[in-house]
């Protein structure tokens, strides 16, 4: 049985793009699809504490909507594709693209599949691309769907 992750960005754009997937071959046998979205943790400062956001507090209500946005995903594919198995994992840290590349390597995927937001010009020169950092230190095989032009 294969493994096959999709890195979930909760916007429209992303959601968009990996519900074109329904129109793929990439689940034609058995598989195990991982929805995986992890949200970064960030650290500000003041001038005597730190603060971070989200809080331990909030991880729960981020984790119950990502897993509502989630499931509209998965009822998508799974219109089309009735006997996938579906894991939705929702994950936080400080450093989102080292963690969901550990990810990889402790689920044993066979393909990971990222939408990406299509920056171009410098907009694109000065991000740091999640697709990007997948391509180079993926444990397993990268698809990467571009935005549909309008």
């Amino acid at each position: 049985m294969k493994n096959i992750v999709l890195f979930a960005s909760l916007t429209d754009d992303s959601l968009s793009s990996l519900k074109r997937l329904k129109e793929s071959s990439f689940f034609s046998q058995d598989c195990t699809i991982h929805l995986v979205h992890c949200f970064e943790i960030q650290t500000y400062t003041a001038e005597f504490s730190a603060y971070t956001y989200p809080t331990t507090a909030q991880y729960p209500e981020f984790e119950e909507g990502a897993r509502n946005v989630l499931k509209v995903l998965e009822k998508n594919l799974s219109e089309k594709f009735n006997h996938l198995k579906f894991q939705t994992s929702i994950l936080f840290s400080t450093d989102p693209k080292h963690k969901l590349t550990d990810y990889l390597k402790e689920n044993k995927a066979d393909l990971a599949i990222i939408a990406t937001r299509g920056k171009h010009g410098i907009e694109g020169l000065f991000s740091s691309s999640f697709a990007d950092h997948l391509i180079r230190y993926s444990s397993c095989d990268v698809h990467v769907l571009r935005p549909k032009e309008s």
